[in-house]
């Protein structure tokens, strides 16, 4: 991961997007089928997002797609986590196509799914597959700052191969007690010491309740709605519950409201 700048505190959602021009300054591969992009603004300004926001970036001459940021807010890079999807045009230019030096639009930023800072109690922050990257974004911006509440880090996969930045997240552990960093899979082909099974349960199991938690969710459809739906059965209001699914959308290219506090993604 990239050098960590001094950051700049919390605070509030830009309330205008802008459009960005950038060049990729890095690629690099985190898993058999996600690629990790660096891009730097052509002005070398530092964009203003909150972390756990999307952008809306544009390679080439293809349709605009939505990523969300996994660097920091504050730091000069902007980092993407992007899967190549089956039918997805930027997800599969980006796996095959992208080089350094290329230049790319960039608007933003986009979303509800930002980490609260006016929040004092724990935090449980649940990924799959790529959604890493935003909850990423959340969990370190918030130690970095000195929350010194309980930060439950859950990372779903299907297998071993589609593991990725775990010794990132181990380190991260040593260094910040309060930090619980999790990898459970769901579809192991091989016996694994691993937990192993749907997100949902694992967390339930894990602990007693919910009160006075803030959870932040990011990753496929189908693992963030069971999630969610196992949390509010515990109790867990929805305005505690910031999600951000990555719904396959390739011919709208924007989003789709799943309910009044999930905001549904474009292609990945």
């Amino acid at each position: 991961m990239q050098t960590t700048a001094p950051l700049e505190p919390f605070r509030l959602p830009p309330a205008r997007p802008r459009v960005v021009g950038c060049r990729v300054v890095a690629i690099g591969n985190a898993t058999h089928d996600i690629r990790i992009v660096r891009l730097q603004p052509v002005n070398r300004e530092v964009v203003p997002f909150a972390a756990g926001q999307y952008a809306r970036l544009a390679f080439a001459d293809l349709p605009p797609r939505d990523y969300s940021m996994a660097s920091l807010p504050g730091e000069p890079l902007l980092e993407f986590h992007i899967r190549h999807m089956d039918g997805g045009g930027a997800s599969a230019y980006v796996a095959r196509s992208l080089r350094i030096g290329d230049p790319v639009w960039c608007e933003g930023p986009f979303g509800d799914a930002w980490l609260r800072s006016d929040h004092d109690g724990p935090i449980l922050a649940v990924a799959g597959g790529s959604g890493l990257g935003p909850i990423r974004s959340i969990v370190e911006t918030a130690l970095n700052h000195g929350v010194t509440r309980p930060v439950n880090l859950y990372f779903g996969a299907r297998d071993e191969r589609d593991v990725y930045l775990e010794g990132h997240f181990m380190a991260l552990q040593r260094r910040y007690p309060n930090l619980r960093f999790e990898v459970v899979l769901s579809d192991p082909e091989r016996p694994t010491r691993r937990r192993v099974g749907p997100l949902a349960p694992v967390i339930v199991d894990d602990f007693a309740g919910f009160g006075g938690f803030k959870t932040y969710l990011a990753g496929p459809p189908a693992m963030v709605e069971t999630v969610m739906a196992a949390l509010l059965d515990r109790g867990l209001p929805g305005s505690d519950i910031h999600a951000d699914p990555f719904y396959p959308d390739a011919r709208q290219g924007g989003r789709a409201v799943m309910d009044s506090f999930a905001t549904a993604r474009s292609v990945r």
